[in-house]
This record gives C-alpha cells, structure tokens and sequence, in this order.
C-alpha cells in the first residue's frame, strides 16, 4: 500500500501538476481513477504542501495499491543526487553547481531538452531580466513553453518567466467571469494575461520591456486571443487611463509593486480585486498588508483583504506571497 491524494478529476491535471512542482509526485506509481475521481501516488506531505494543496480544492489522503510504474533512468540515478531545475519549453535552467554533470544527465534522462543554461546573474536591471551562459546542447535561450492549453514564445534572456507560476496563474483564472475587465500592469510575455482573456476576459496588458512587449503580441497572435489591448511604457504613467475600469488587476511584479499600488487602486473599479504579488521573509510573509491598508487610507479608499497566500518558495527563508484584496471607493472617488 501506498500514499495518495484523493481529488476530483477535474482538479485531476491541476494537482498533479502541483506535486510535480513541490516535488512529492511519486513517479514510481501510476495515477489511478474512477469515474469521479482520480488517485495521485506522493510521497508525505509537510504541512505547507497540505496548505497549497487545499487552496486548489479539497482533497483526501488515501492508503492505496497503486500500480507500479515502469521506471525510467533519472537524473537522481546518475548523479546520486536531486538536481534542482525548471523548465520552459525545451530549455533547462539548471544551478551553476555541478552544471555539466546535471546538464548530460538532464539530457540523457528527458529527450524534451534540448538545450541547458545556467544564469550568470540574479534578475536584475530596469526590465527584471537575467543573464545565462550556455550549458549544453543548441545555443539559444527563446523557447515555445505550453502552460494550460496555451503556448507562449519568450526569450529567457529577453524577458523574466517563470514556468513555477503555472498553479497561481490558474487559481486566479479560476475567479475570472466573462466580460470582467482585467488590467495587467506588468504583463511580461503575456501568462496571466492571455490565460485570462482566453476565459473571455476583456485584458489590458501592459509592460515597460520592449522585448516582452514584442512576444506578447506575437503570443496573443499565437494563441487567436482579439479581446486583449496591448501597451508598452511604464504601468505608472498607462495604467492611469483607466481609472475606475478594472474588475481585476494584477501586480505580477514582486520586488518592486509596492512602488505601484496607488495607480492600482485608482484602476480598479469600486468592488474590483487586486492581485498584489511580493517577496517576503518567513517572519513577516504579509506584512505588505499594513501598506496596502496605509495607502488605501491615504487615497479614501477601503481595502479588504480576502486571501493570502504562499506561491513559491524563493530563497532560503524567503517566498514569493500573493495578498488579494478588494478596492472599495465613496461615490464621489468616481467620477
């Protein structure tokens, strides 16, 4: 008998995709169902994976007879040790670490890989991009990633994405109505926001970095999305146009959106959600929340916070944090 996860099937993809993520996936079971639900083989859960877990749906942890699965070589084998990588499309972003040995066994072991870098910078600069050198395999850094049906062209040099986003991108998806009027102030090659106008969403995306601006036009194209608006400048000065618009805006920026919640008040509409993204320390995970209230203060509005919540590990005693709250206007703030 074995540990598994007991969730409805159409939560099925969601939650596997999640495991995989924290890594708790048991790859050597195979996933078992039945006609309303569908059994994910894992490894114990800490409580935090438990926490994330639960905020995509209920579940129930199950002692079960799963098949085994046939194995197949893994990097672990070869090295005698986890590596720690993502990927996005068919590139590999490995640590610098070892990162020839991790790259031949990445390689060997996953056919999809065609190509392995290592970055040579933390993200940095005025549009939050990294640098890379070349590991192994082809010598280039743009890449077709699929996340949740879509396809996404980016330039890993050129413009910051992060496949380890996908579960967030989807739970907030997940709120969208049609015709709600979304406003993505720092919309990059366009994950959240094509996602969003594909739910029927009317979107305005914008984003300061030329070359994020260039592919998320060409995803839009890519993916047949029309009901999207494309800007490119600085959200501060963009964003402002639409006062008292949006039904949901989202602030995808984390190290540096505090600098821009008072233009993201003022966007949404009274009633409307903001989703405000941060980096924060294990001792103080929300605190952006007293400056979401202080300035909510400052410009006569409310802001009701009604969901928080660990996305990502980030750095050690460090996690990218989501704090969605609801903009609340006196009449006379909108006119």
């Amino acid at each position: 008998m074995s540990l598994g996860v007991k969730v409805k099937r159409r939560c099925g993809e969601q939650f596997r995709k999640l495991l995989v993520e924290v890594r708790a996936f048991d790859r050597s079971h195979k996933i078992g169902s039945d006609e309303s639900h569908v059994y994910l083989p894992v490894r114990p859960l800490d409580e935090q994976e438990m926490y994330r877990l639960r905020k995509v749906s209920d579940f129930e942890l199950v002692d079960m007879d799963f098949r085994p699965e046939e194995q197949m070589a893994c990097p672990e084998d070869t090295l005698g040790f986890r590596p720690s990588f993502e990927v996005v499309g068919d590139i590999a972003i490995v640590e610098e670490e070892r990162a020839e040995d991790v790259a031949s066994a990445l390689m060997s072991c996953y056919k999809s890989i065609r190509a392995v870098i290592a970055p040579i910078s933390d993200v940095e600069g005025e549009f939050r991009t990294r640098r890379f050198r070349h590991v192994a395999g082809e010598k280039r850094t743009i890449t077709t990633h699929k996340e949740h049906g879509q396809r996404y062209r980016v330039d890993l040099e050129g413009a910051y994405f992060t496949p380890r986003l996908g579960t967030e991108r989807l739970r907030v998806a997940e709120q969208i109505h049609i015709s709600d009027v979304v406003l993505d102030m720092f919309a990059g090659v366009g994950p959240f926001a094509i996602l969003l106008a594909k739910k029927g969403a009317k979107v305005i995306a914008m984003d300061k970095n030329p070359i994020a601006v260039k592919y998320l036009k060409e995803n839009a194209f890519l993916n047949k999305v029309q009901n999207i608006e494309i800007l490119e400048g600085d959200a501060a000065d963009l964003a402002i146009r639409y006062e008292n618009t949006a039904d949901h805006v989202i602030m995808n920026l984390p190290h540096s959106a505090a600098s821009f919640l008072v233009p993201a008040m003022r966007v949404a509409r009274d009633g409307g959600v903001v989703h405000y993204y941060a980096i924060a320390p294990e001792e103080g995970l929300y605190r952006d929340g007293e400056l979401i209230k202080k300035t909510s203060d400052q410009l006569g509005f409310s802001a009701d916070i009604i969901h928080q919540g660990v996305v990502r590990s980030y750095a050690p005693k460090r996690y990218n944090v989501v704090i969605e709250f609801r903009v609340r206007k006196p009449p006379d703030s909108m006119h």
